[in-house]
C-alpha cells in the first residue's frame, strides 16, 4: 500500500515525524500527508451536520466545498473529499492509474474522479434499506484508491425516516434504537423478554453449556448428549447469564477434542465434567425446567 505513514497519500514524496510536524503534515483521512497537501485541503470539508453520541466525541456530516459530496468523521479528526483530488496529486496514485489504463477520453483527474464516484454509489448503495435514509459514510482508501481497507471506518450513518433519528448502519437490517421493535424482529432488543433457555448438556466425560431455544438443546439431545440442568428466564438475563460463563471458564475450554457430536461445535463451551457449572449461580432467578427434557420411562 503506497499511502503508508511514511509517504503522503496524496502526492507520494516521503514524509518524516510525527503528525502536524515539520517534515510531515497533519493526518487527513486516515492517511499521512506532507506539509503541503495537508495545507492545501485544510478548509476544503465545512461540517453541515454533528451528531451526538452516547459515547466519544460527536460525529459530523462534512461537505466538500469544492464539489458537495459529504463524509462523516469525527469531530476534531480531519478528512478530506472522497472524490476530489488536486494539483498536487501524484499521477502515480491508483485511481489515476486506473484512469489512464482505462481508455477514458476525459482528462485524467477527471477519468480518477469518476472512478472514485462509481466506488463510494457503490459502497452507499450497500446500505441502503426501506424507511432509511443514507445520509454519508466514510470509505478508506477514497480519494486515491478504489482498493477498500474496511479495517477502519467512521461509519455508514443514515435517518429512520420514522422518527427522524440518525444512527450509524449495517449492510443487514437496521433496527431504530429509539423505535419500538419492528414485528418479527431477531435483535437481543425486541427479544429481552422472550422466554429463553440456559443449559448445561453432558457428553462422556464433558460437558456443554449453551443458551438458545428448546430446539437448540434438542439438538444436542438427539446427538446422544443428556441433559444435566436447564433454566429459563428472560433472554436478556440469560445473554448475560451465558457471557459470565464464558469469562468465569475462559482458561478451562476443552477445544480440539475428538468424539463429541458435531452439535458441540468449535469446543468454546465444552468443559472437563470435573469442572461442570451450577447454572444457578450465574442465573440465580432461573426456572429449572430440566425436566422438560428427560425421556419418559
Amino acid at each position: 500500500m503506497r499511502a503508508n505513514k511514511k509517504t503522503c497519500a496524496n502526492c507520494l514524496r516521503p514524509v518524516h515525524g510525527s503528525p502536524g510536524g515539520r517534515g510531515r503534515g497533519r493526518d487527513i483521512a486516515w492517511h499521512a500527508h506532507c506539509p503541503p497537501c495537508a495545507q492545501l485541503v485544510a478548509d476544503q470539508m465545512e461540517t453541515v451536520l454533528s451528531i451526538e453520541r452516547p459515547r466519544g466525541t460527536p460525529l459530523q456530516v462534512r461537505r466538500c466545498r469544492w464539489c458537495g459530496a459529504e463524509r462523516t468523521c469525527p469531530a476534531g479528526w480531519a478528512t478530506r473529499c472522497h472524490l476530489c483530488l488536486d494539483e498536487r496529486t501524484s499521477p502515480e496514485i491508483d485511481l489515476v492509474r486506473l484512469a489512464a489504463s482505462s481508455g477514458f477520453r476525459a482528462p485524467l483527474r477527471e477519468a480518477a474522479q469518476l472512478a472514485a464516484v462509481t466506488t463510494l454509489v457503490d459502497v452507499l448503495a450497500q446500505f441502503e434499506q426501506p424507511g432509511w435514509t443514507v445520509i454519508a459514510g466514510d470509505v478508506l482508501g477514497l480519494p486515491w484508491t478504489d482498493d477498500q481497507y474496511t479495517a477502519k471506518s467512521h461509519g455508514t450513518w443514515g435517518r429512520h425516516d420514522a422518527c427522524g433519528r440518525i444512527q450509524v448502519m449495517s449492510r443487514g437490517r437496521d433496527e431504530c434504537a429509539t423505535c419500538p421493535p419492528e414485528p418479527r424482529s431477531r435483535t437481543h432488543r425486541a427479544r429481552a423478554e422472550d422466554a429463553y433457555l440456559l443449559y448445561l448438556v453432558r457428553y462422556g466425560d464433558f460437558v456443554k453449556f449453551g443458551r438458545g431455544y428448546h430446539s437448540r438443546v434438542r439438538d444436542h439431545l438427539r446427538s446422544g448428549a443428556t441433559p444435566v440442568q436447564v433454566l429459563t428466564a428472560r433472554h436478556a438475563d440469560v445473554h448475560v447469564a451465558e457471557l459470565a460463563l464464558k469469562r468465569r471458564h475462559v482458561r478451562d475450554v476443552a477445544r480440539g477434542i475428538e468424539g463429541v457430536p458435531t452439535s458441540f461445535g468449535t469446543g468454546t463451551e465444552v468443559l472437563p465434567i470435573r469442572l461442570s457449572p451450577d447454572l444457578l449461580d450465574f442465573l440465580p432467578h432461573g426456572e429449572d425446567v430440566t425436566h422438560r427434557f428427560v425421556p419418559l420411562r
